[in-house]
């Protein structure tokens, strides 16, 4: 593996387990100014890896929870669609339905936010912080971390070089 790839992979990784170790995502920092910043970070991070490990033929591709749509096939492609939305504020990915936009909206627990034209902007979870871009929900627990956790089982064999 290219030196540089592996830097970026630890890079990366270390960037999301110190974020991720932070109490920056819980209810009470609902508000925290760099609450917003830090859930940016990690969807950078992650989309990185979760592409090497795509280039590697390792694609993390479970589906869980996932709202398959044309442009969201597994969880690899839910982290993409969420980190366009995220870096590309003109993005169609804010919308619900024409003229409807709904970009970082987050529920702590389970709740229903906004019902359109029979579809539920929903958080399914008591357990979980749950951010909704247009259609699209991403759980942190069931989607970031578990994808996040998977990315390093499949790469730490290529970081230590077996």
């Amino acid at each position: 593996m290219d030196p540089y790839v592996r830097q970026e992979i630890e890079d990366d990784t270390d960037r999301i387990e110190a974020i991720l170790a932070t109490d920056i995502f819980s209810p009470h920092n609902a508000r925290h100014p760099l609450m917003r910043s830090a859930f940016i970070e990690i969807l950078i991070c992650l989309r990185d890896l979760m592409a090497k490990t795509n280039n590697l033929n390792l694609r993390i591709d479970f589906t869980d929870d996932v709202l398959i749509s044309p442009d969201v096939k597994d969880v690899t492609d839910l982290i993409k669609f969420v980190r366009d939305a995220l870096c590309h504020i003109d993005s169609k990915n804010h919308f619900v339905a024409p003229g409807i936009k709904a970009t970082f909206n987050v529920a702590y627990g389970k709740t229903i936010m906004l019902t359109v034209d029979e579809f539920d902007i929903a958080s399914d979870y008591d357990d979980d912080v749950c951010f909704f871009f247009g259609r699209h929900r991403i759980y942190l627990k069931r989607h970031i971390v578990r994808a996040f956790e998977e990315v390093k089982r499949k790469l730490l064999p290529f970081l230590k070089g077996i």
